[in-house]
């Protein structure tokens, strides 16, 4: 039996793993995916202290790896299927394996919404690094106007012919510091008070993507990315926690006895790394004593 299980290696469960390691817990740190969870796939993570300029996701999450391996933390990737409360420990279930805990953290984060439109077999995406040869020359559509929606349309107009920001809200909710970045590119332009309604796809290329007010056309093909908001990964834990529009409504420290939670699965105020490593730092010492 382990002295602690985590689910989840973002940036909370690895600040978690960090400090219970640290006191000496024997633990086990699931991960499905990924390590660095969301964070991992975007081009330049921002706002964080001690980042290399223009550090991208992938180069986040390695540096996460690296600092695991320091620790003699392994990551074991599985996918968690249940979550079960016994008397005095915690069963977890994964696609390989069983185990069991006396105490569990559980920091499975959050995962992209999609349109809810019929995307009639064509590839829309959410991450556009990596995918940068296929973005050269293109018309792109990046629905979402937050933050993170707006730094992922300033790094396809990089590459891009242009780059439409499609905004269901009056204005970009972005920071003003993406805000006058966009306003100062001649690539990029935004359309607010409207959404994606449909596509139009000819030889497996969007030719044609039809806005409440307008139409986008190009007949050398449209690439579309999604960035429009999130829904946490509270299936497995919902019989145990409090769960609102799909997060926790929960404390750090839940009302049952050795159950935690940490990072963006939690309802918050402010959804940012930083959070999520305070949450995973508070989770692995409250779950160490």
């Amino acid at each position: 039996m382990k002295d602690i299980i985590i689910i989840g290696a973002g940036p909370a469960g690895v600040s978690a793993a960090l400090y219970a390691k640290a006191r000496g817990k024997d633990l086990l740190l699931l991960e499905k995916d990924r390590v660095g969870g969301l964070i991992s796939h975007v081009s330049k993570v921002s706002h964080y202290a001690s980042l290399a300029d223009n550090e991208s996701g992938e180069e986040f999450s390695q540096k996460l790896k690296d600092q695991l391996a320091f620790s003699n933390i392994d990551v074991t990737y599985e996918e968690c299927l249940s979550i079960e409360k016994k008397d005095d420990f915690f069963l977890v279930k994964t696609d390989k394996n069983s185990y069991e805990s006396k105490k569990l953290i559980y920091a499975a984060g959050s995962k992209l919404k999609e349109l809810d439109i019929d995307y009639k077999g064509f590839d829309v995406k959410h991450w556009p690094y990596g995918n940068e040869e296929s973005l050269k020359g293109k018309t792109v559509i990046v629905n979402g106007g937050s933050d993170g929606a707006s730094k992922e349309a300033l790094y396809i107009a990089k590459f891009a012919k242009e780059v439409h920001i499609v905004q269901n809200q009056n204005a970009l909710m972005c920071i003003d510091e993406f805000k006058k970045q966009i306003e100062a590119s001649d690539k990029i332009k935004v359309h607010t008070s409207t959404s994606l309604k449909d596509l139009e796809i000819r030889d497996y290329k969007c030719v044609k993507a039809i806005l409440d007010d307008c139409a986008i056309c190009d007949e050398n093909g449209i690439e579309i990315y999604v960035q429009i908001g999130q829904n946490g990964s509270t299936d497995l834990i919902k019989d145990l926690a409090n769960v609102k529009n799909t997060f926790l409504d929960e404390e750090i420290s839940s009302m049952i006895a050795g159950l935690y939670f940490a990072g963006d699965v939690r309802i918050k105020d402010v959804k940012q790394i930083a959070t999520a490593v305070a949450d995973g730092t508070l989770a692995g010492i409250k779950a160490s004593k």
